[in-house]
Protein backbone atom coordinates (compact mmCIF):
# COMPACT_ATOMS: atom_id res chain seq x y z
CA UNK A 1 0.00 0.00 0.00
CA UNK A 2 2.44 2.25 0.86
CA UNK A 3 4.77 1.99 -2.89
CA UNK A 4 1.48 2.55 -4.48
CA UNK A 5 0.90 5.97 -2.36
CA UNK A 6 4.33 6.98 -3.42
CA UNK A 7 3.81 6.07 -7.18
CA UNK A 8 0.46 7.86 -7.23
CA UNK A 9 2.39 11.08 -5.54
CA UNK A 10 5.01 11.08 -7.82
CA UNK A 11 2.72 10.84 -10.76
CA UNK A 12 0.79 13.93 -9.36
CA UNK A 13 4.13 15.42 -8.96
CA UNK A 14 5.35 15.21 -13.01
CA UNK A 15 1.72 16.53 -13.93
CA UNK A 16 2.12 19.62 -11.51
CA UNK A 17 5.55 20.19 -13.02
CA UNK A 18 4.68 19.89 -16.30
CA UNK A 19 1.75 22.45 -15.58
CA UNK A 20 4.33 24.74 -13.68
CA UNK A 21 6.55 24.92 -17.24
CA UNK A 22 3.39 25.35 -19.05
CA UNK A 23 2.57 28.49 -17.19
CA UNK A 24 6.03 29.25 -16.85
CA UNK A 25 6.39 29.05 -20.85
CA UNK A 26 2.97 30.73 -21.23
CA UNK A 27 3.98 34.06 -18.76
CA UNK A 28 7.16 34.43 -20.67
CA UNK A 29 5.16 34.49 -23.87
CA UNK A 30 3.07 36.86 -22.83
CA UNK A 31 5.46 38.63 -21.40
CA UNK A 32 7.44 38.80 -24.60
CA UNK A 33 4.13 39.89 -26.65
CA UNK A 34 3.83 42.79 -24.37
CA UNK A 35 7.31 44.06 -24.88
CA UNK A 36 6.85 43.64 -28.38
CA UNK A 37 3.80 45.70 -28.51
CA UNK A 38 5.70 48.22 -26.42
CA UNK A 39 8.09 48.51 -29.30
CA UNK A 40 6.11 48.22 -32.02
CA UNK A 41 3.90 51.52 -30.62
CA UNK A 42 7.13 53.41 -30.73
CA UNK A 43 7.62 52.35 -33.96
CA UNK A 44 3.94 52.73 -35.55
CA UNK A 45 4.47 56.48 -34.22
CA UNK A 46 7.20 57.01 -36.04
CA UNK A 47 5.87 55.00 -38.81
CA UNK A 48 2.20 57.09 -39.22
CA UNK A 49 4.17 60.45 -39.77
CA UNK A 50 6.28 57.96 -43.38
CA UNK A 51 4.58 58.86 -46.15
CA UNK A 52 7.15 57.14 -48.68
CA UNK A 53 4.93 53.30 -49.44
CA UNK A 54 8.18 52.05 -50.58
CA UNK A 55 9.76 52.95 -47.01
CA UNK A 56 7.00 51.45 -45.17
CA UNK A 57 6.95 48.39 -46.86
CA UNK A 58 10.54 48.15 -46.67
CA UNK A 59 10.50 49.05 -43.06
CA UNK A 60 7.42 47.16 -42.14
CA UNK A 61 8.63 44.22 -43.40
CA UNK A 62 12.18 44.02 -41.96
CA UNK A 63 10.66 45.10 -38.27
CA UNK A 64 8.02 42.37 -38.19
CA UNK A 65 10.68 39.41 -38.99
CA UNK A 66 12.66 41.00 -35.78
CA UNK A 67 9.46 40.89 -33.55
CA UNK A 68 7.92 37.52 -35.06
CA UNK A 69 9.75 33.85 -35.67
CA UNK A 70 8.59 33.64 -38.97
CA UNK A 71 9.61 32.26 -42.37
CA UNK A 72 8.72 35.16 -45.40
CA UNK A 73 6.43 37.75 -45.42
CA UNK A 74 5.32 39.35 -48.95
CA UNK A 75 3.24 42.29 -49.83
CA UNK A 76 1.09 41.89 -53.07
CA UNK A 77 -0.75 45.48 -53.75
CA UNK A 78 -3.87 46.37 -56.24
CA UNK A 79 -2.67 49.08 -58.68
CA UNK A 80 -4.58 51.57 -58.75
CA UNK A 81 -7.79 51.27 -60.35
CA UNK A 82 -6.84 47.65 -61.07
CA UNK A 83 -7.93 44.81 -59.80
CA UNK A 84 -5.01 41.86 -60.12
CA UNK A 85 -2.70 42.18 -56.90
CA UNK A 86 1.10 42.39 -57.80
CA UNK A 87 4.33 41.36 -55.54
CA UNK A 88 6.01 44.44 -54.45
CA UNK A 89 8.24 43.12 -51.54
CA UNK A 90 9.40 40.14 -49.84
CA UNK A 91 11.55 39.75 -46.56
CA UNK A 92 13.95 37.90 -47.32
CA UNK A 93 13.77 38.43 -51.02
CA UNK A 94 15.52 35.50 -51.66
CA UNK A 95 12.07 33.58 -51.02
CA UNK A 96 9.73 35.48 -53.33
CA UNK A 97 9.18 33.35 -56.04
CA UNK A 98 8.29 30.55 -53.52
CA UNK A 99 5.95 33.01 -51.85
CA UNK A 100 3.94 34.10 -54.97
CA UNK A 101 3.98 30.10 -55.77
CA UNK A 102 2.08 29.67 -52.38
CA UNK A 103 0.22 32.74 -53.66
CA UNK A 104 -1.34 30.48 -56.54
CA UNK A 105 -1.79 27.77 -54.86
CA UNK A 106 -4.25 29.54 -52.00
CA UNK A 107 -5.63 31.37 -54.98
CA UNK A 108 -6.17 28.13 -56.42
CA UNK A 109 -7.81 26.81 -53.37
CA UNK A 110 -10.22 29.61 -52.80
CA UNK A 111 -8.08 30.50 -49.56
CA UNK A 112 -6.49 34.04 -50.78
CA UNK A 113 -9.93 35.38 -52.22
CA UNK A 114 -11.72 34.15 -48.72
CA UNK A 115 -9.84 36.17 -46.95
CA UNK A 116 -10.48 38.89 -48.54
CA UNK A 117 -13.81 38.94 -49.72
CA UNK A 118 -14.18 38.81 -45.83
CA UNK A 119 -11.42 41.27 -44.87
CA UNK A 120 -10.45 39.82 -42.37
CA UNK A 121 -6.70 37.87 -41.78
CA UNK A 122 -7.05 33.63 -42.15
CA UNK A 123 -4.83 31.02 -41.50
CA UNK A 124 -4.58 28.16 -43.31
CA UNK A 125 -1.80 25.16 -43.88
CA UNK A 126 0.75 25.92 -46.64
CA UNK A 127 0.33 24.73 -50.03
CA UNK A 128 4.01 25.01 -51.02
CA UNK A 129 6.34 26.00 -48.26
CA UNK A 130 7.84 22.94 -46.01
CA UNK A 131 7.14 20.64 -48.52
CA UNK A 132 10.19 19.18 -48.83
CA UNK A 133 11.49 19.48 -45.46
CA UNK A 134 8.74 17.96 -44.46
CA UNK A 135 8.03 21.11 -41.71
CA UNK A 136 4.10 22.28 -40.87
CA UNK A 137 4.04 25.80 -41.97
CA UNK A 138 1.22 27.56 -41.95
CA UNK A 139 0.42 30.61 -44.07
CA UNK A 140 -1.30 34.02 -43.02
CA UNK A 141 -3.36 36.28 -45.92
CA UNK A 142 -4.32 39.49 -43.99
CA UNK A 143 -5.73 42.03 -46.25
CA UNK A 144 -4.89 45.87 -46.54
CA UNK A 145 -7.71 48.32 -46.96
CA UNK A 146 -8.16 51.74 -47.00
CA UNK A 147 -11.33 53.82 -46.65
CA UNK A 148 -11.78 53.47 -49.97
CA UNK A 149 -10.78 49.78 -51.23
CA UNK A 150 -8.84 46.89 -50.56
CA UNK A 151 -5.13 48.45 -51.35
CA UNK A 152 -3.55 44.93 -50.91
CA UNK A 153 -2.80 42.07 -49.02
CA UNK A 154 0.11 40.52 -46.26
CA UNK A 155 1.04 37.45 -47.21
CA UNK A 156 3.19 35.62 -44.30
CA UNK A 157 4.76 32.24 -43.86
CA UNK A 158 5.30 30.70 -40.35
CA UNK A 159 5.55 27.68 -38.15
CA UNK A 160 4.69 27.09 -34.69
CA UNK A 161 3.81 24.25 -32.90
CA UNK A 162 2.74 25.16 -29.21
CA UNK A 163 -0.77 25.73 -29.45
CA UNK A 164 -0.88 28.51 -26.72
CA UNK A 165 2.39 30.21 -28.01
CA UNK A 166 0.81 29.41 -31.35
CA UNK A 167 -2.85 31.47 -30.37
CA UNK A 168 -0.89 34.28 -29.37
CA UNK A 169 1.54 34.72 -32.52
CA UNK A 170 -1.60 34.52 -34.41
CA UNK A 171 -2.87 37.24 -32.57
CA UNK A 172 0.04 39.52 -32.35
CA UNK A 173 0.32 39.14 -36.49
CA UNK A 174 -3.34 40.39 -36.72
CA UNK A 175 -2.27 43.52 -34.49
CA UNK A 176 0.73 43.66 -36.70
CA UNK A 177 -1.45 43.76 -39.89
CA UNK A 178 -3.41 46.03 -38.99
CA UNK A 179 -1.23 48.98 -37.90
CA UNK A 180 0.41 47.87 -41.28
CA UNK A 181 -2.84 48.88 -42.88
CA UNK A 182 -2.54 52.11 -41.14
CA UNK A 183 0.15 53.31 -42.25
CA UNK A 184 -0.35 52.49 -45.32
CA UNK A 185 -3.76 54.13 -45.61
CA UNK A 186 -2.27 57.26 -43.94
CA UNK A 187 0.24 57.29 -47.04
CA UNK A 188 -2.43 56.68 -49.16
CA UNK A 189 -4.06 59.72 -48.26
CA UNK A 190 -1.35 62.19 -48.38
CA UNK A 191 -0.49 61.17 -51.58
CA UNK A 192 -3.67 61.68 -52.70
CA UNK A 193 -4.12 65.09 -50.88
CA UNK A 194 -0.31 65.51 -52.01
CA UNK A 195 -1.33 65.06 -55.40
CA UNK A 196 -4.34 67.10 -55.58
CA UNK A 197 -2.82 69.86 -53.86
CA UNK A 198 0.30 69.37 -56.56
CA UNK A 199 -2.47 69.68 -59.54
CA UNK A 200 -3.52 73.04 -58.39
CA UNK A 201 -0.17 74.42 -58.18
CA UNK A 202 0.63 73.06 -61.15
CA UNK A 203 -2.56 75.18 -62.30
CA UNK A 204 -1.84 78.40 -60.74
CA UNK A 205 1.55 78.11 -62.29
CA UNK A 206 0.23 77.20 -65.49
CA UNK A 207 -2.21 80.74 -65.41
CA UNK A 208 1.01 82.43 -64.91
CA UNK A 209 2.62 81.19 -68.22
CA UNK A 210 -1.24 81.30 -69.34
CA UNK A 211 0.05 85.55 -69.17
CA UNK A 212 3.40 84.69 -71.60
CA UNK A 213 2.71 82.34 -74.24
CA UNK A 214 6.29 82.41 -74.82
CA UNK A 215 6.69 80.48 -71.47
CA UNK A 216 4.35 77.43 -72.03
CA UNK A 217 6.07 74.81 -70.44
CA UNK A 218 8.52 76.16 -68.89
CA UNK A 219 8.14 74.75 -65.38
CA UNK A 220 7.92 71.09 -66.32
CA UNK A 221 11.17 71.29 -68.41
CA UNK A 222 13.04 73.06 -65.98
CA UNK A 223 11.71 70.35 -63.55
CA UNK A 224 12.95 67.58 -65.94
CA UNK A 225 16.39 68.99 -66.66
CA UNK A 226 17.35 69.40 -62.82
CA UNK A 227 16.23 66.01 -62.23
CA UNK A 228 18.82 65.17 -64.95
CA UNK A 229 20.85 67.23 -62.89
CA UNK A 230 20.28 65.53 -59.63
CA UNK A 231 21.07 62.31 -60.85
CA UNK A 232 24.21 63.13 -62.12
CA UNK A 233 24.66 64.19 -58.36
CA UNK A 234 22.98 60.21 -56.65
CA UNK A 235 20.52 62.48 -54.70
CA UNK A 236 18.15 60.17 -53.05
CA UNK A 237 14.26 59.38 -54.31
CA UNK A 238 12.82 62.25 -51.82
CA UNK A 239 14.94 65.17 -53.01
CA UNK A 240 14.55 64.52 -56.66
CA UNK A 241 10.30 64.45 -56.23
CA UNK A 242 10.70 67.42 -54.53
CA UNK A 243 12.58 68.87 -57.75
CA UNK A 244 8.81 68.60 -59.52
CA UNK A 245 7.59 71.03 -57.00
CA UNK A 246 10.01 73.02 -57.10
CA UNK A 247 10.21 73.47 -60.53
CA UNK A 248 6.59 73.63 -60.90
CA UNK A 249 6.75 76.81 -58.11
CA UNK A 250 10.29 78.56 -58.92
CA UNK A 251 8.29 81.78 -60.69
CA UNK A 252 5.08 81.57 -58.82
CA UNK A 253 6.29 84.79 -57.55
CA UNK A 254 5.52 85.85 -61.59
CA UNK A 255 2.06 86.23 -60.06
CA UNK A 256 2.72 89.71 -58.70
CA UNK A 257 4.65 91.37 -61.94
CA UNK A 258 2.03 93.51 -63.73
CA UNK A 259 1.55 91.72 -67.74
CA UNK A 260 2.70 95.18 -69.62
CA UNK A 261 6.38 93.97 -67.98
CA UNK A 262 5.92 90.24 -68.22
CA UNK A 263 5.24 90.60 -71.83
CA UNK A 264 6.89 93.39 -72.87
CA UNK A 265 8.46 92.78 -76.06
CA UNK A 266 11.91 94.99 -75.86
CA UNK A 267 14.62 95.81 -73.45
CA UNK A 268 13.47 96.54 -69.90
CA UNK A 269 14.04 99.86 -68.13
CA UNK A 270 15.81 99.73 -64.98
CA UNK A 271 12.39 100.25 -62.97
CA UNK A 272 10.99 97.67 -65.31
CA UNK A 273 13.75 95.09 -64.19
CA UNK A 274 14.05 96.22 -60.33
CA UNK A 275 10.51 94.82 -60.54
CA UNK A 276 10.91 91.65 -62.14
CA UNK A 277 13.91 90.94 -59.89
CA UNK A 278 10.98 90.54 -57.06
CA UNK A 279 9.74 87.58 -58.06
CA UNK A 280 11.94 85.09 -56.35
CA UNK A 281 10.92 87.18 -53.00
CA UNK A 282 7.27 87.31 -54.23
CA UNK A 283 7.35 83.80 -54.86
CA UNK A 284 9.40 82.90 -51.94
CA UNK A 285 6.36 85.21 -48.98
CA UNK A 286 3.93 82.84 -51.40
CA UNK A 287 5.64 79.22 -50.38
CA UNK A 288 7.11 79.60 -46.98
CA UNK A 289 3.98 79.38 -44.65
CA UNK A 290 3.20 76.14 -46.04
CA UNK A 291 5.09 73.92 -44.01
CA UNK A 292 5.55 70.89 -46.03
CA UNK A 293 6.91 73.28 -49.01
CA UNK A 294 9.66 74.30 -46.41
CA UNK A 295 12.55 72.31 -48.48
CA UNK A 296 11.21 74.01 -51.56
CA UNK A 297 12.02 77.71 -50.70
CA UNK A 298 15.57 77.99 -52.24
CA UNK A 299 14.21 76.96 -55.76
CA UNK A 300 11.86 79.62 -55.75
CA UNK A 301 14.18 82.19 -53.72
CA UNK A 302 17.87 81.80 -55.34
CA UNK A 303 17.06 80.44 -58.89
CA UNK A 304 18.62 83.83 -60.22
CA UNK A 305 21.23 84.00 -57.70
CA UNK A 306 25.03 83.81 -59.37
CA UNK A 307 28.17 81.85 -58.39
CA UNK A 308 29.85 85.44 -58.97
CA UNK A 309 27.57 86.84 -56.82
CA UNK A 310 25.83 89.17 -59.19
CA UNK A 311 22.64 87.50 -59.64
CA UNK A 312 19.81 88.58 -57.60
CA UNK A 313 17.89 89.17 -54.87
CA UNK A 314 20.37 88.42 -52.42
CA UNK A 315 23.65 88.64 -54.82
CA UNK A 316 24.26 85.56 -53.07
CA UNK A 317 28.00 83.87 -53.89
CA UNK A 318 29.40 80.94 -54.31
CA UNK A 319 28.37 77.78 -51.69
CA UNK A 320 26.73 80.33 -49.90
CA UNK A 321 23.98 79.71 -52.23
CA UNK A 322 22.25 76.13 -52.15
CA UNK A 323 22.54 73.65 -53.98
CA UNK A 324 19.25 73.46 -55.06
CA UNK A 325 19.34 77.15 -55.81
CA UNK A 326 22.64 76.54 -57.94
CA UNK A 327 21.12 73.51 -59.54
CA UNK A 328 17.82 74.88 -60.67
CA UNK A 329 19.50 77.91 -62.26
CA UNK A 330 21.47 76.10 -64.67
CA UNK A 331 18.40 74.18 -65.75
CA UNK A 332 16.44 77.53 -65.87
CA UNK A 333 18.67 79.72 -67.88
CA UNK A 334 19.08 76.57 -70.85
CA UNK A 335 15.62 76.59 -70.85
CA UNK A 336 15.57 80.67 -71.49
CA UNK A 337 18.13 80.19 -73.78
CA UNK A 338 16.66 77.90 -75.92
CA UNK A 339 13.04 79.40 -75.57
CA UNK A 340 11.44 81.66 -78.57
CA UNK A 341 10.78 85.30 -77.32
CA UNK A 342 9.08 87.89 -79.11
CA UNK A 343 12.63 89.74 -79.29
CA UNK A 344 15.04 86.99 -80.64
CA UNK A 345 15.02 83.18 -81.49
CA UNK A 346 15.35 80.92 -79.24
CA UNK A 347 19.53 79.14 -79.21
CA UNK A 348 19.95 75.53 -80.22
CA UNK A 349 19.88 73.43 -77.46
CA UNK A 350 23.81 72.50 -78.74
CA UNK A 351 24.49 76.35 -78.44
CA UNK A 352 22.77 76.91 -75.14
CA UNK A 353 25.04 73.78 -74.19
CA UNK A 354 28.17 76.08 -75.28
CA UNK A 355 26.61 78.68 -72.83
CA UNK A 356 26.16 77.20 -70.27
CA UNK A 357 29.46 75.62 -70.67
CA UNK A 358 31.32 78.54 -70.97
CA UNK A 359 30.12 80.59 -67.80
CA UNK A 360 30.61 77.48 -65.43
CA UNK A 361 32.53 79.51 -62.58
CA UNK A 362 31.01 82.60 -63.25
CA UNK A 363 27.20 82.62 -63.80
CA UNK A 364 26.86 78.83 -62.90
CA UNK A 365 28.40 76.55 -60.29
CA UNK A 366 31.22 75.06 -62.27
CA UNK A 367 30.47 71.66 -60.40
CA UNK A 368 26.90 71.72 -61.74
CA UNK A 369 27.60 72.60 -64.90
CA UNK A 370 29.49 69.35 -65.24
CA UNK A 371 26.78 67.42 -63.91
CA UNK A 372 24.56 68.90 -66.58
CA UNK A 373 27.26 68.09 -69.52
CA UNK A 374 27.46 65.14 -67.89
CA UNK A 375 23.59 64.56 -68.25
CA UNK A 376 23.77 66.12 -71.92
CA UNK A 377 26.03 63.34 -73.32
CA UNK A 378 24.17 60.48 -71.58
CA UNK A 379 20.69 61.87 -73.27
CA UNK A 380 18.53 62.91 -69.91
CA UNK A 381 18.50 66.47 -71.12
CA UNK A 382 15.60 65.86 -73.87
CA UNK A 383 14.34 68.90 -75.78
CA UNK A 384 11.66 67.93 -77.28
CA UNK A 385 9.93 70.49 -80.22
CA UNK A 386 8.16 73.29 -79.19
CA UNK A 387 4.72 74.26 -80.63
Amino acid sequence: MRNKQIKIDQNELESMVKKLRFLEESNRALISIQDKLDRLSHFQSKMLLSYDVHHILETWLVRLRELVKIEVCSVFLVEEGGIEFIHKISEPEKLSPVIQKEVEAQISLGNFGRAISKGIPLSVPAEVFGKESGRLLSVMIAPLSNLKRTIGAVVIAFEENKDFIRQQTLRFLHILVDFFSLSLENAYLFNDLKSAYFDTIKAIANSIEARDPYTKGHSERVARFSKAIAEEFNWDKNEIELIDWGGVLHDVGKIGIRDSILNKPGKFTDDEYNEIKLHPLIGTQIVKDISFLEPVIPYVLEHHERFDGKGYPGGMAGKNISIKGRLLAVADAFDAMTSDRPYRKGLKPEDALKEILRNGGTQFDPEVVRAFERAWMSGKVICEERE
